[in-house]
């Protein structure tokens, strides 16, 4: 049953990452990304990461979706990126899809996984487990994050605001 579920959220998320792609309607594209998010969502509850389950519908399904939704309505449906496209563009992007695609072949084709001896993988991705170490291990890189972010929010506001003489 597991493996079933896994194949099928899988699957999902293929569908939903080349209708990001494919899908000329900017709007189409963001729904087909939260499919994306909700099908990662369940990998990460097949893999007992409650918390990461949450983090990931929360968030990034519910927030990120939501602002992409807002950007696109403020920049109107009628408002498309040019897509003039260069000459040969194609066949540009299949051979450098082809190079990345060998180049991590070549990468990931020697690598083999140790288990820790000493991991609990009951504990594994809980609430407490994040937790425990977001506040003591990456406290200072947790609150550095916090701050750009502020900073980033309030360069924003600053940026939109329009300027009267």
């Amino acid at each position: 049953m597991i493996t079933a579920i896994f194949f099928i959220a899988s699957l999902l998320a293929l569908l939903g990452a080349v209708g990001v792609v494919l899908f000329r309607n900017p709007i189409a594209s963001v729904l087909s990304l939260v499919l994306v998010m909700f099908a990662l969502s369940v990998h990460f509850l097949l893999l007992s990461a409650q918390f990461l389950f949450a983090v990931q519908i929360i968030v990034y399904a519910g927030a990120v979706m939501v602002l992409f939704l807002f950007v696109i309505a403020l920049l109107g449906p009628g408002r498309e990126l040019a897509t003039s496209r260069l000459p040969r563009q194609g066949w540009l992007a299949v051979v450098f899809a082809a190079g990345f695609a060998v180049l991590l072949v070549s990468l990931l084709g020697n690598l083999t996984y140790h288990q820790p001896a000493s991991t609990n993988l009951d504990l594994f991705g809980t609430v407490e487990q994040v937790a425990i170490g977001l506040f003591t291990t990456y406290l200072y890189p947790f609150e550095l994050t916090s701050l750009i972010l502020l900073v980033a929010a309030v360069g924003a506001i600053y940026l939109s605001r329009e300027h009267r003489s």
